[in-house]
């Protein structure tokens, strides 16, 4: 009896997960060419949520590089606004809930998502909505102090979910574009070592 009640309950926790389960896509094209924009990162992290206060841990964060036809996909959790779907932990006890993934696009010399919408160079060219199929484009930016901007601030924050290292180490190409970018402008890189001492 007791074998199958833990079978039951492993069962509806399998299905609960994979229902949630989802495959984001889309596609990264040259603003101005419409050309296809090849080796760019994207970036999605996953943030949970309690029943009760604000508290946001990040959850998980996976990366990929689009291909020579500026197509990629990532798969993990649907996650809605406001809660939605749940994780194992919150299959059982009602606690915490996983929110709608947020996604990061960068290429060194574009502007990147969402970024971009808070550059001038960079806003009028942007549309919004990305991880459903739909096409992002990045305008190419040629004005260093745009590309500074475009630049600055960003920081591989794991919160208080995963531990900042396997954050990090889930960024690896982020990290190696956000270097390559370094390189470009004459900053200091930021390297994997460094980041992972700094928490």
């Amino acid at each position: 009896m007791k074998n199958g009640l833990t079978v039951v309950l492993v069962t509806i926790v399998l299905l609960g997960v994979s229902a949630c389960s989802t495959t984001f896509r889309g596609r990264v094209i040259d603003a101005d060419t419409k050309e296809p924009i090849e080796g760019a990162v994207v970036v999605a992290s996953w943030r949970g949520e309690q029943a009760i206060g604000t508290e946001m841990p990040l959850k998980d964060v996976k990366e990929v590089l689009t291909d020579k036809n500026g197509e990629w996909k990532i798969r993990g959790p649907r996650g809605t606004e406001g809660g939605g779907c749940i994780s194992c932990f919150t299959c059982l006890t009602f606690t915490y809930s996983t929110r709608k993934p947020e996604f990061i696009v960068f290429k060194p010399g574009y502007c990147s998502y969402p970024k971009g919408f808070f550059i001038d160079a960079c806003k009028e060219k942007m549309k919004r909505g990305i991880g459903d199929g739909e096409t992002t484009e990045l305008p190419k930016l040629t004005n260093i102090e745009d590309r500074l901007r475009n630049f600055s601030d960003f920081e591989s924050d794991s919160g208080s979910g995963i531990s900042y290292k396997d954050a990090v180490r889930k960024q690896k190409e982020f990290i190696r574009l956000l270097n390559e970018e370094s390189r470009n402008l004459g900053i200091s890189e930021r390297k994997m070592k460094e980041l992972e001492n700094e928490k």
